[in-house]
């Protein structure tokens, strides 16, 4: 039961970011308005955006498989 809301949860923040994404992007090409500048750098929240929706993804992963994910790297370096 308590897996079952976490996913939720947690499919519901993925659909956020992408709808953030999705924003971000729209108004990133949109062409400049001189008289208003803008005062958000969209290309680089979607940046953070994009690597905090990976962190979700891989934490929705985890919830689904049972097994968290682990980076692939030799031990003793």
């Amino acid at each position: 039961m308590t897996n079952e809301i976490e996913l939720a949860i947690t499919i519901t923040i993925l659909l956020i970011e992408l709808g953030l994404l999705a924003l971000c992007y729209y108004r990133a090409k949109q062409p400049p308005n001189f008289a208003k500048p803008r005062v958000i750098n969209y290309a680089l929240v979607m940046i953070f955006l994009s690597l905090l929706f990976l962190a979700t993804l891989a934490h929705t992963i985890s919830l689904i498989t049972g097994n968290q994910v682990k980076p692939r790297r030799r031990r003793g370096m």
